[in-house]
């Protein structure tokens, strides 16, 4: 924790020297007895610049809820609980400052609504949170603005998330059509860890991988020492699910986790780099990365792969929940699985996802693959001031929101030792994204390496061989389509 409110200290020290615009003017932050904040001890300006909405709402479409993460934008009034009453606070200051209404408009399907509105010529929405994998298409059809012609946008600063804008970032003139910040608390809450049952490290008399962290010396062969050990038949047939069984797993998580993993390991089917996507799942260290996944993952029993619906409990958080998976691959999501592990009596405990080796520079802690981004609809006719009010909105929410969701929500209400504190450090502070996801490219060819290891399966050469082709003429046909789409 300290860690983290450190360098919350230092980059908005440096938002300070670097902040462009006018000369700044100090807002004092978000009044909260209950919860720190980091004005006070930086002394931080911010420019709120000077707009006077005329009390007109500014709407944005978002999902009405993804995956129990907290996604909330908007709330009517406090509720007593801190979060909740942070978003408000935040909401009534830029309201105040602007004099306009927030409006957050859930919705069950934001990406159908956003192209109706955008095909009817309709200025409905002055920003919406739309779902990655349906961004590609919607760009190629000139939904969105590119985002660096908004003006108001601060995109040097702490508050946007640098990994998106790095990713996002496409074709020749760099357009960048979606973005992230904590606007919305869906980055920290939807990024990928492993949770693991600390009894059970003591029953195996293993210690707590917290040190083999800090030591830079968490990778997957350390993991898989853990996960081969602890799973146990327990007298059971089979590794089958059975709500009724014995079996106990070595590791469980969703069926496209391994998707993740390829990403902490710094290797991705697609990556993007100066604006051209590029295929991976060729070069030789993707090879090598796919052997030890297939290793570490690949044995049924040592690895439990689940994606039904949580009713039937073959489902990750069930099955840790129960106390029938030593570790598992899942969200943040609160620090307590969305809810699920709050009356769990075992002690448990959140790492990082693990490097591929100890050569690897650090740890990479990717956001989910369903994650929303934030847009703005090609009709909305004034980019520049909404793109001013979110830069606000985005910064409050640096300041006041996120050490209340961190310092309190996570690491008091429900982290249960200190030592996980400091892993939220680092997984806060290694967040990245598969943005390339955003775009629909090599789905086939993803969704096959995905199944493959699943499977204990390698077949990588010929899946590679079947699709490279098509995925090659996939991301050259693409670039064409955003520089036609840049330039009109």
């Amino acid at each position: 924790m300290k860690r983290f409110l450190a360098a919350m200290l230092l980059l908005l020290t440096a938002a300070q020297v670097t902040a462009c615009g006018s000369a700044p003017t100090t807002e004092p932050s978000i009044d909260d007895t209950t919860a720190p904040t980091t004005t006070e001890a930086t002394g931080e300006t911010y420019d709120f610049g000077n707009i006077d909405m005329g009390g007109e709402d500014f709407t944005i479409l978002n999902a009405k809820e993804i995956r129990e993460l907290y996604n909330i934008l908007d709330v009517e009034e406090p509720t007593g609980d801190l979060l909740d009453d942070a978003v408000w606070k935040r909401n009534n200051l830029i309201e105040e400052k602007y004099h306009l209404n927030i409006v957050e408009e859930h919705n069950d399907s934001p990406n159908d609504t956003l192209k109706n509105a955008v095909l009817a010529g309709e200025d409905l929405y002055n920003a919406s949170y739309i779902l990655t994998n349906t961004l590609g298409s919607l760009i190629l059809s000139g939904m969105f603005h590119d985002l660096k012609d908004g003006e108001g946008f601060q995109f040097d600063q702490p508050w946007w998330d640098h990994a998106v804008m790095d990713g996002a970032a496409i074709g020749d003139e760099q357009s960048l059509y979606f973005i992230s910040s904590n606007m919305c608390l869906y980055p920290f809450e939807g990024t990928w860890c492993m949770y693991f049952n600390k009894r059970m490290c003591q029953d195996l008399q293993l210690d707590a991988p917290y040190q083999m962290v800090k030591d830079g010396k968490w990778t997957l062969d350390r993991l898989h020492e853990y996960t081969s050990v602890a799973a146990n038949l327990n007298g059971d047939t089979d590794w089958e699910w059975n709500a009724e069984g014995n079996c106990v797993y070595g590791f469980s998580s969703m069926t496209d986790f391994i998707l993740q993993m390829y990403t902490s390991c710094g290797q991705k089917v697609i990556d993007i780099e100066d604006g051209t996507p590029i295929m991976r799942a060729s070069d030789e260290r993707f090879y090598t990365v796919t052997d030890k996944l297939l290793e570490v993952f690949g044995e049924k029993g040592v690895t439990h792969f689940c994606n039904n619906d949580r009713s039937s409990g073959n489902h990750y958080e069930n099955i840790f929940a129960s106390g029938r998976a030593f570790f598992i691959g899942a969200e943040i999501k609160g620090g307590d699985g969305g809810g699920r592990f709050a009356d769990v009596t075992d002690d448990y405990g959140i790492v990082p996802m693990p490097k591929f080796d100890e050569s690897q520079a650090e740890y990479i802690s990717p956001v989910a693959l369903w994650a929303y981004f934030l847009t703005v609809p090609v009709t909305h006719t004034d980019l520049d001031t909404t793109s001013k009010i979110l830069d606000a909105m985005s910064y409050v929410s640096f300041r006041d929101i996120v050490p209340v969701y961190y310092d309190i929500v996570l690491q008091v209400k429900n982290i249960r030792d200190e030592e996980t504190s400091d892993m939220l450090d680092i997984i806060s502070s290694t967040r990245t994204y598969l943005t390339a996801y955003a775009f629909g490219w090599g789905q086939g060819l993803r969704d096959g390496i995905n199944n493959m290891i699943r499977k204990g399966e390698n077949n990588l050469s010929s899946l590679v061989a079947k699709n490279e082709e098509k995925v090659e003429k996939e991301l050259a046909d693409a670039l064409i389509a955003y520089a036609e789409n840049a330039n009109n």
